[in-house]
């Protein structure tokens, strides 16, 4: 985790994605950690919470779309 870490993007916008994926991937423990890293860098609970449906709509789409091409 520590060298997928540095990516050249901001800390507090890789933990917030790190902990959507972590919701749609359902693990509770990385959920809590990564929560942990962003409200402690200062995001409300709503914010966390926009990211984590706006990756619930866009793993969602992906789903939708994988059985789409599977009929296909």
């Amino acid at each position: 985790m520590n060298i997928i870490a540095r990516s050249g993007v901001e800390r507090v916008d890789f933990e917030l994605w790190s902990r959507a994926v972590s919701a749609i991937n359902g693990c509770g423990m990385c959920m809590e950690s990564h929560e942990k890293v962003v409200r402690q860098d200062g995001l409300s609970v709503e914010q966390v919470q926009t990211a984590v449906r706006i990756a619930a709509v866009v793993h969602a789409v992906a789903a939708s779309l994988d059985g789409e091409a599977a009929l296909a």
